[in-house]
C-alpha cells in the first residue's frame, strides 16, 4: 500500500522537514504589529511552489496578503482545501520565554518558537504531505487547495472580502482547519466548530491632560470612570449583566453531550501547571468541558491608565482605556451583541464611554454526524492507536463560519501540536515526534477522503 511508501519518506525526509519549519518561525510575522508580514508571505509562497503547488499571492489593499496554493489530482474530482495562517501573535513578556521566541530552537525533543504550533508547524506539516505524495507515487489522490492568510491572529478583518470575490479558489467538499493536536495521553483531538468573538476597546475620557492627584475633588477621573462602567458588565457569579445577552444562547444537545463524554480532560494536571487550586466556581468532570464549550464568556484582556512605571507618581490621568472580547456560543451574533453592549452602557448612565469594535467572527460548528467528520474521527483513532476527543465545537474563534456556513461545506480542525503547546504564550512550542506524527495523519487523511 502507498501509505508505508509515504510514511517511510516522511520519516527519512524528517530533519528537512523540521529544517523548513524552523525557518519559517525565525521569520517574524506579528500581524498585530505590522511585522515581517510581506516577507512571511512570500515565505510561504515559496515553500508551496517547491512542494509542488501553483501558487498565488491574493493583494490586499489595506491588510496582508493571502497566499494561495492547488494541486490537482489526475484520479479524483474531490477537493480537500487547508486553511492555516501565517501571521503570529506578538511574543510579549519576552523575559518568560527560554530562548529568543524566533529562534526555532530545539530542546529536549521540543521545537520552540513564537507561531510553531499557531501556526506554521501545521503549514509545513501539510505542505510536505503534498510533496510527500508527489515524491512517492507521482501525484495526489483528491485534489487539493491551500489558503494561507496573515490576519487570523487580528480577526482576519479582509478575508470576507478576498473569498467573495474569488469564490472559486475556495470552493471544496470539505476543509481542514488549522489547529489541533493530541491530548496529555496522547489522545488525537478533533474540533467540529468554533466559538465567535467580539473584540472591543472601552475608552473614558478627563481632563484636556494629565494633572496632580491633588486634584481629585474637583477633577472626573476616567480611570474609575471606566472602573464603575466595567463593573455594570459582570456580576461576581461570572454572569454577563448586559440586556438581552444571553437571549439566543444554544444549550448542548443529547448527541453533542455525548460528544463531551468523550474528552477526557486532566484537570489535576492542568490546574498544576496553571498554578491553580481550582477551576472557576470549582467546576469538575462533565461540567468543564461545557462551561469552555457552551459557556458565552466577557473577559478583560487589558486596561492602560495613568502612571504604571516603578515607583510612585501622584498623577489623575485624563484618560483610561479597556481591551476586552466576548466569546460568543451558536446563536450570538457579534453585530447585534455590539449593539446590546452599547445599548447596556447607555441605558446605565455612561453613553460618554466610547465604545470600538475591533472585530468579530461567528460561531459556527458541523455536525457530528456529517459524513467527513465521521471520515477524520476514524483516520485520528487508526493513526493514533486512540480513541479521540470529540469536541462539537471550540473555545477558540476564527474565521472558520467564512467557510462552513458562506461556501456550504464541512470543516473540521485537527494538526500537530499537543496540550501544553502554549500557544500565545512564552515558550509555544511543539514537538518533533508530534509533528511528524500530525504529519503521516494529514497525509493518512488525504487517502481515506479520497476512498470515501
Amino acid at each position: 500500500m502507498y501509505l508505508q511508501k509515504i510514511y517511510e519518506y516522511i520519516d527519512d525526509h524528517s530533519q528537512k522537514f523540521i529544517g523548513d519549519l524552523v525557518r519559517l518561525v525565525k521569520q517574524p510575522s506579528v500581524s498585530a504589529k505590522g511585522e515581517g508580514m510581506q516577507e512571511c508571505a512570500e515565505m510561504v509562497e515559496k515553500m508551496m511552489r517547491e512542494v509542488g503547488l501553483s501558487t498565488r499571492i491574493i493583494p490586499e489593499e489595506e491588510g496582508n496578503p493571502v497566499v494561495y496554493g492547488e494541486i490537482k489530482s489526475e484520479t479524483s474530482k474531490k477537493t480537500l482545501l487547508f486553511y492555516n495562517h501565517y501571521d503570529v501573535q506578538p511574543p510579549e513578556p519576552l523575559e518568560e520565554w527560554i530562548c529568543a521566541p524566533f529562534s526555532g530552537e530545539i530542546r529536549d525533543g521540543k521545537i520552540y518558537g513564537r507561531g510553531v504550533s499557531d501556526d506554521k508547524g501545521n503549514i509545513v506539516s501539510r505542505l510536505k504531505v503534498v510533496q510527500a505524495f508527489l515524491e512517492t507515487v507521482g501525484s495526489v489522490p483528491v485534489n487539493i487547495k491551500f489558503v494561507i492568510e496573515g490576519e487570523e491572529e487580528i480577526g482576519s478583518p479582509h478575508l470576507p472580502p478576498v473569498i467573495q470575490k474569488h469564490k472559486n479558489l475556495f470552493s471544496a467538499n470539505a476543509a481542514i482547519w488549522e489547529f489541533g493536536g493530541t491530548d496529555r495521553k496522547g489522545r488525537p483531538d478533533v474540533y467540529l466548530g468554533l466559538k465567535g468573538v467580539l473584540s472591543v476597546e472601552l475608552r473614558a475620557k478627563g481632563a484636556s491632560r494629565d494633572v496632580h492627584s491633588a486634584n481629585a475633588p474637583l477633577v472626573p477621573n476616567p480611570a474609575w470612570r471606566l472602573t464603575w462602567a466595567l463593573n455594570t458588565l459582570k456580576n461576581e457569579k461570572d454572569e454577563i449583566l448586559i440586556d438581552g445577552f444571553y437571549d439566543n444562547v444554544e444549550t448542548p444537545s443529547a448527541e453533542e453531550i455525548e460528544c463531551l463524554k468523550t474528552i477526557r480532560y486532566e484537570e489535576e494536571e492542568e490546574k498544576k501547571e496553571l498554578g491553580l487550586k481550582e477551576y472557576l466556581h470549582n467546576v469538575s468532570g462533565l461540567d468543564v468541558p461545557k462551561a469552555l464549550l457552551y459557556q458565552p464568556t466577557c473577559t478583560i484582556n487589558g486596561f492602560i491608565t495613568g502612571y504604571t512605571d516603578v515607583g510612585s507618581k501622584t498623577v489623575l490621568p485624563n484618560k483610561a482605556m479597556a481591551k476586552l472580547d466576548f466569546r460568543l456560543v451558536p446563536r450570538q451574533m457579534p453585530d447585534e451583541i455590539f449593539d446590546k453592549l452599547v445599548r447596556h452602557l447607555k441605558n446605565r448612565g455612561f453613553g460618554d464611554i466610547e465604545v470600538i469594535n475591533h472585530g468579530s467572527t461567528e460561531p459556527v460548528k458541523t455536525p457530528i454526524n456529517d459524513k467527513f467528520v465521521q471520515t477524520v474521527i476514524k483516520t485520528a483513532e487508526k493513526v493514533y492507536s486512540k480513541e479521540a476527543s470529540i469536541y462539537p465545537t471550540s473555545a477558540a474563534s476564527g474565521p472558520m463560519h467564512l467557510f462552513r456556513n458562506r461556501l456550504g461545506y464541512p470543516v473540521v480542525s485537527v494538526g500537530c501540536s499537543h496540550a501544553e503547546s502554549r500557544a500565545h504564550a512564552p515558550n509555544e512550542n511543539i514537538t518533533v515526534e508530534g509533528f511528524i506524527k500530525g504529519t503521516k495523519f494529514i497525509a493518512t487523511l488525504v487517502h481515506e477522503f479520497s476512498m470515501s
